[in-house]
């Protein structure tokens, strides 16, 4: 099953959810587009778009973009979401992105959405093809530590989980639990090396929005993000 076939499910849902949730507005998005910078004049694939919310970020700051996602119902929405300004396509990850030529982008942004794939490697190698020599991939996950703490267990434990993908909703999700050394091993076996990782901290905003959220935020990270670029 792909990322695409569990959220088309809950896609409409989700996708509200997100436009203001807590870890979406105020945790992952912000750390993401920072890691992401100036992106003026820069072309962008998001990969894994979902419901379009950074892709309408990205071309706000003007960027060039263009992406996909397995689900049709987000491919739709963020298409609504951007006005038609992205080339954004139906399209499962799994799978070679035949449509996108060699040193397309000079940025590759990958949010929350590695860790639903079984060959992670074979997937940022795809990436990496379609990156500039000089370009980047920004990826989010989550944070391993939050991964072992919520589910117990050796922390260097590598499997497949199936749980929700909140507690407060019924979304069943499919998504790997692995290592941070597992993780970085897996970005140089694709050929990168990490120019930047990011613990994120929840931006201001959340305290007066979700002040429990914020709190245990700035406590304990429940995501992580790296700045990524190919290997010479």
């Amino acid at each position: 099953m792909t990322s695409g076939d569990m959220y088309e499910r809950f896609a409409h849902e989700y996708a509200a959810h997100a436009e203001d949730g807590a870890y979406n507005a105020y945790y992952d998005r912000p750390s993401v587009l920072g890691l992401a910078g100036d992106v003026a004049g820069l072309t962008v694939f998001d990969a894994a778009c979902g419901p379009g919310l950074y892709a309408r970020e990205l071309l706000d700051r003007g960027a060039r973009v263009l992406g996909c996602d397995a689900s049709p119902t987000f491919v739709e929405l963020a298409r609504e979401r951007t006005g038609g300004r992205a080339d954004l396509r139906v399209h499962d990850l799994t799978e070679p992105l035949t449509w996108v030529e060699d040193g397309t982008a000079d940025l590759v942004v990958l949010a929350l959405a590695v860790h639903y794939f079984d060959d992670r490697v074979a997937l940022l190698r795809e990436l990496r093809r379609v990156l500039t020599p000089s370009g980047a991939l920004v990826l989010s996950t989550e944070h391993p530590m939050a991964t072992w703490l919520r589910l117990g267990g050796s922390y260097f434990t590598t499997e497949p989980v199936e749980e929700s993908l909140s507690p407060r909703y019924d979304w069943p999700i499919r998504a790997w639990r692995r290592p941070l050394t597992v993780t970085v091993a897996e970005f140089r076996e694709a050929g990168f090396y990490m120019d930047e990782l990011l613990e994120p901290r929840p931006v201001p905003e959340m305290a007066t929005r979700y002040p429990d959220d914020h709190a245990r935020l700035e406590q304990s990270p429940d995501f992580i993000a790296f700045r990524l670029r190919p290997l010479p």
